[in-house]
């Protein structure tokens, strides 16, 4: 089964993650030979990531201190004493030790040499956090959206196919009264060609589809797409 990228999107997230590699890349065995350059290494990347992420939090303050003090400026008070600007100040804890940019894709390169070592195993890698969650699927709620265009005297269908194999595609148009099937898609474009039903008299479509898997409807109906050909 498909797995997500192991590292999270979220900055804090990222923050946790840092930590927990660490954690387990510095409770390794010598037989890894991992050198002290490199867990220094993380160790290094692990702490200023934590700080830029404190510092940033400091800044967003000041950023409101800021605001404060300008709108007291604009239409504040009359007062006998001066308005004085703030200051900022970082926040303690500012790492000893400076980082080059990049350090995800540090630990990325890390991570794949890791994984090449002959002691990587599943087990290793969820303690270390580089296996990503099984991408699980709910076909159940799945739902197409088609994009319509009527391009050169045929109206052109697009989609998104993602895990799905396909889409039933339903078309009503003109006069009829119902949807009926009108093409079993597997690619992510289908052009509906068909001259209209009165020739030289403009006509309603009306179009429809669900996600198949096997040549058989899942998901739920999606809306309906209209469009004068």
């Amino acid at each position: 089964m498909k797995k997500r990228y192991y590292l999270p999107d979220g900055d804090y997230e990222r923050e946790l993650w840092l930590n927990t590699f660490y954690t387990g890349v510095a409770g390794l065995p010598e037989a890894w030979n991992i050198s002290d350059d490199q867990l220094t290494s993380v160790l290094n990347d692990r702490d200023a990531y934590r700080y830029s992420l404190i510092y940033q939090e400091a800044a967003i303050a000041f950023s409101e201190t800021c605001t404060s003090c300008k709108d007291l400026l604009k239409r504040g008070l009359l007062s006998n004493y001066p308005q004085e600007y703030p200051l900022f100040e970082p926040p303690d804890g500012m790492p000893s030790v400076a980082v080059h940019p990049g350090i995800f894709t540090r630990i990325a390169l890390f991570v794949a040499q890791l994984k090449k070592n002959d002691l990587y195993n599943d087990a290793i890698g969820r303690i270390l956090g580089v296996i990503g969650a099984e991408i699980v699927i709910d076909f159940t709620i799945l739902t197409p959206t088609l994009t319509i265009k009527n391009i050169g005297g045929y109206v052109h269908i697009r989609y998104i196919r993602g895990a799905t194999e396909g889409i039933l595609l339903y078309c009503m148009r003109g006069s009829e009264t119902s949807f009926s099937l009108l093409a079993t898609i597997s690619k992510i474009t289908y052009n509906d060609t068909r001259p209209n039903l009165i020739d030289g008299q403009a006509e309603k479509r009306q179009y429809k589809a669900f996600f198949m898997v096997g040549d058989v409807a899942i998901g739920i109906e999606s809306p309906i797409y209209s469009i004068n050909c």
